[in-house]
């Protein structure tokens, strides 16, 4: 019997949800908690997936279907300078996090980009940093207490 690639796909995915709840088993509660509340579910809709797949239930039928296109009126050398620039954005927040932590990343990010590429007003950037700041501290350190640890710059630095 062979697989149809959508089969493939949600053993993947059932693959690599089942591997992050094994994972957790050893860690405290504060720690395995947001990776628990989304690896249940995505292995859960993953197995339902995979079930449909194999029974090879159609999608229904009627619908209509439409043409998907993201950037139809903008040249094709901007839509490339623009992926380039967001990847450079997204790799960027991620060094960020390795070398600062989330802590000091999560506002510095938003700052840079707020002022950097969005280029916009003082008021509006700081609000938004200290409001992105208040959110993360509030909810995931106050709330939920899980542990971030530090970049590896402050660790390298003690």
């Amino acid at each position: 019997m062979r697989l149809k690639p959508e089969a493939l796909f949600s053993l993947a995915i059932i693959g690599a949800a089942a591997w992050a709840l094994l994972a957790t088993l050893d860690w405290p509660i504060n720690t395995a908690l947001y990776p628990r509340v989304i690896g249940v579910p995505l292995l859960l809709l993953a197995v339902v997936e995979f079930v449909l797949s194999l029974k090879g239930v159609p999608a229904e039928t009627g619908q209509q279907t439409m043409d998907f296109a993201l950037s139809v009126d903008v040249e094709p050398r901007v839509a490339v300078q623009r992926t380039i620039t967001i990847f450079v954005w997204i790799g960027g927040f991620f060094l960020a996090i390795v070398l600062l932590g989330f802590a000091v990343s999560i506002p510095l990010f938003v700052f840079a980009y707020l002022k950097g590429q969005a280029k916009e007003r003082w008021l509006l950037t700081l609000v938004l940093v200290g409001l992105a700041w208040f959110i993360f501290d509030a909810l995931f350190v106050d709330l939920l207490h899980l542990p971030f640890s530090q970049g590896l710059l402050f660790r390298l630095l003690r």
